[in-house]
């Protein structure tokens, strides 16, 4: 790729004898075509936030266009894209936008798309693996893609499966499976590896775990409400016991080595402190008697909604109920599979509090998930959080490009978020990756997995 000297056109060149894993080749009507997808208007997907600073993607959206004016396709090969304003993040949002076959799913009506269920369980990509197989919470079977451009890779194919940490953890013993994430790096799991010669590489969570409040209920539209319930969780106490140390509390929704993240001095710790809740929440209006919490003369109690499939989570939930229990809320726990969940939080919006994380990177840059556009169904702002100078900001940060410039305007972001708190930040985590020890080539960073998963392979 290259950018023009104004920063505000990209010119990217497909590789060479790039096929999509039916054989067909791949061309710049695909990219066209996925991107006029994204800003159909019918589109109800999270991406569309992303490419909003396309040229023409918004008259597009708005159905006062045939076409997005601003992607210009030169050859089968090369492709414009055109922005009208500066968008900090374009190389990632836009170029590294995921693409989608237009002749398989260019006659497919784009209101629909999420019920073509045959399709979406067998997707056709470009990457080194094909699918064979997809069972719903159980597994993906993969194969080798043969035409792969980087060259055939080295294994003939794995499965993806479905697993708990215990479940996951014998199997590897077993010889069963050969990778692993390790959700919860406490010194039992990693004895329990070492003895079973499996090694266990860490790696820096790369985003937060975090408590998100439904801020469109009325009760949790008051500042001090939300406040006064971090104060009454122990963050530090659960990184010291249940994470035994690998990791660090969270007070900003960001990595931990975002360039983006304030000093101390700059934010509010909301250290453990069940008086200060208590007296918080009475400033609200709330009141706490007979070691019960009443918000309007009634009981005050909430449900958390939290995931399957993360030991930490699942150990976490527990802990919070504890927690509010000792300043006089009842906390009822409500744990589902994670598709389950997500379509719950995500396009219903049935929630009152929710246990989820977030993967980002070091750029700060949080309009997709934090700013008013994307809170509505579908959108990844689940937690319903409304605020112009929130808005205003992550508008002004993705506008400039020197990070000195854009420092100030996220450490006031951070800042902000810190105050308002529509969500609890609770912990980044440092994770772990166990392996069969015959299995070569991993190349493991924060930000994948699967990095260069074409080069692994399995030693005799």
């Amino acid at each position: 790729y290259s950018v023009s000297d104004d920063n505000l056109t990209m010119t990217f060149t497909l590789k060479e004898n790039l096929k999509w894993h039916d054989g067909t080749p791949v061309t710049t009507e695909d990219v066209e075509f996925s991107f006029e997808f994204i800003a159909h208007p019918d589109y109800t997907g999270p991406r569309y936030n992303d490419i909003t600073s396309i040229d023409g993607v918004e008259e597009f959206n708005a159905g006062e266009a045939d076409s997005i004016a601003g992607i210009n396709i030169i050859d089968e090969r090369t492709v414009e894209i055109t922005k009208h304003v500066i968008h900090a993040n374009a190389l990632g949002d836009i170029g590294g936008r995921a693409l989608i076959p237009k002749h398989i799913w260019g006659d497919v009506d784009v209101a629909r798309a999420a019920d073509e269920t045959d399709l979406l369980r067998n997707p056709i990509g470009t990457g080194p693996f094909k699918m064979v197989e997809f069972a719903p919470d159980q597994y993906a079977e993969l194969a080798a893609y043969d035409d792969y451009h980087f060259g055939r890779p080295l294994l003939d194919g794995f499965i993806i499966q479905a697993a708990n940490q215990e479940t996951a953890q014998a199997q590897l013993v077993r010889g069963e499976l050969d990778f692993m994430e390790v959700s919860a790096m406490n010194e039992e799991n990693l004895a329990f590896f070492e003895d079973n010669d499996i090694p266990v590489e860490e790696v820096m969570s790369r985003g937060y775990q975090y408590l998100g409040y439904n801020n469109r209920l009325e009760v949790f539209q008051d500042k001090l409400v939300r406040q006064g319930i971090a104060y009454a969780l122990d963050r530090q106490g659960f990184v010291d016991n249940i994470l035994e140390g690998y990791g660090q509390v969270a007070n900003v929704p960001l990595a931990s080595f975002s360039w983006g993240v304030p000093s101390e001095d700059q934010l509010n710790m909301y250290e453990y402190n069940p008086e200060k809740a208590i007296e918080m929440l009475e400033e609200a209006g709330w009141e706490y008697r007979d070691g019960t919490m009443y918000r309007d003369g009634e009981p005050v109690k909430f449900t958390l909604k939290y995931p399957t499939g993360n030991q930490v989570r699942e150990l976490s939930a527990p802990l919070f109920q504890q927690n509010l229990a000792d300043i006089g809320i009842e906390l009822d726990l409500n744990i589902m599979e994670f598709g389950t969940l997500s379509d719950e939080v995500i396009d219903n919006h049935d929630f009152d509090m929710f246990l989820m994380g977030w993967g980002l990177t070091p750029d700060p840059d949080a309009y997709g998930i934090w700013h008013s556009s994307v809170a509505g169904l579908g959108g990844w702002n689940m937690v319903g959080f409304i605020n112009d100078r929130n808005d205003e900001l992550l508008e002004e940060g993705r506008q400039l490009l020197d990070m000195e410039d854009r420092q100030p305007i996220y450490h006031e972001w951070t800042a902000l978020m810190n105050e308002e708190l529509p969500a609890v930040f609770l912990y980044n985590m440092v994770e772990g990756r166990a392996y069969n020890p015959n299995l070569k080539g991993l190349n493991l960073f924060s930000f994948t997995d699967y990095y260069n998963v074409q080069d692994w392979y399995i030693a005799e």
